[in-house]
Formats: structure tokens, C-alpha cells, sequence
């Protein structure tokens, strides 16, 4: 299979990680395994008791979402749900920092 990619170098061929019933195995289990903890996260932001427990919980639905994206990508072999998710993973940045910045300085009286 790897010679198979090396010969054909120059022709576009089918991803090589998507062909193997391992790699599809694995991705549905990782997908299940992160919608559940996308709902558990989804939990923790409805129920935090403060803010800054619901900002970790909006962080942490981000990344899953990521995460989710890239599992994606790896089962359908398509590159451009990589760069989705790092513009994802951009926005999530920003926005996490942004609201850090927000909590430090407090409310205004």
C-alpha cells in the first residue's frame, strides 16, 4: 500500500489512511467517544457555577469540535477539513483569550 503511493507520486490517488477498515473503525469509535464528551462539555457550560467555569466549557467544546473535524478529515480523506479546523482553532484561541481578558478586568461600577 505505501509503494502503491510512492509509484504513484505524481497522479492523484486515494488517501492512504482512508482505505484501511482499521483507520475507519477507529475514526467512528473516536467520534463517538467526542460527541459524548461534546455533551458532557455542553453539561458543564449549562450547569458552571461561575463564569469562568463556563468560559473552560465553551474552550472545551471548541476543541472538540476540532477535534471532531479533524476525525473527519482522517475518514473521508478530504485536506480541506484540516484547514478548517485550524481556522477553528484560531477563532477558538482568540476568543478564549479575549474572554480571559474580559474576566480579569471585571465588570465596570
Amino acid at each position: 500500500m505505501m509503494l502503491d503511493c510512492l509509484v504513484n507520486f505524481g497522479s492523484v490517488a486515494a488517501p492512504v489512511l482512508a482505505t484501511t477498515a482499521w483507520v475507519a473503525l477507529t475514526a467512528q469509535v473516536s467520534m463517538v467517544v467526542l460527541v459524548i464528551a461534546l455533551c458532557l462539555a455542553f453539561l458543564r457550560l449549562v450547569l458552571g457555577p461561575s463564569m469562568p467555569d463556563r468560559v473552560v466549557a465553551i474552550d472545551l467544546v471548541a476543541v472538540l469540535l476540532v477535534g471532531l473535524i479533524a476525525v473527519s478529515a482522517v475518514e473521508t480523506g478530504e485536506v480541506i477539513f484540516l484547514r478548517v479546523a485550524m481556522v477553528v482553532a484560531l477563532f477558538n484561541f482568540i476568543g478564549t483569550i479575549g474572554f480571559c481578558w474580559y474576566l480579569q478586568r471585571g465588570p465596570r461600577q
